[in-house]
């Protein structure tokens, strides 16, 4: 395992085919996501939901190469987001997974599916292959 993805040309555009599989599976159109296929790599995707815990508030998924997806929330402030929980040790977890933790909290507040609230840190390894797929399916 290396500490972070070893990047080339099919991994960069892997992941960028994968981010839109996942925006696409939980409804966000072309402008409410974005990624850098570069190092380090991350992706933000803009939910259509808040959640009554932070009022008036952005909600969003979180991807980073190390740790994979993380559901958060947008401060008043501009500063970092608060992240809520992570969805697990797998960093490339299908998209219909990436949708259903989405919208694992419900509008009480209550999460109805387990989540990591420690930072996992994911297979760099395996993420890169994972990723090389996505860009080989898209050529």
């Amino acid at each position: 395992m290396t500490e972070q993805v070893l990047v080339d040309a099919t991994v960069g555009l892997g992941f960028e085919r994968y981010v839109q599989s996942v925006a696409d599976s939980v409804g966000a159109g072309i402008e409410q996501w974005c990624c850098r296929g570069d190092h380090p790599m991350e992706a933000y995707i803009a939910l259509d939901r808040t959640l009554p815990r932070f009022p008036g508030r952005e909600v969003a998924l979180l991807w980073e190469e190390t740790c994979g997806w993380a559901l958060a929330v947008e401060t008043r402030s501009g500063e970092d987001l608060i992240v809520l929980g992570y969805l697990g040790e797998e960093a490339v977890a299908s998209p219909e997974v990436v949708a259903k933790f989405a919208v694992s909290v419900d509008s009480s507040g209550h999460r109805r599916l387990r989540w990591m609230t420690d930072r996992p840190l994911a297979d760099s390894d395996r993420t890169a292959r994972m990723l090389r797929g996505y860009g080989l399916a898209a050529t």
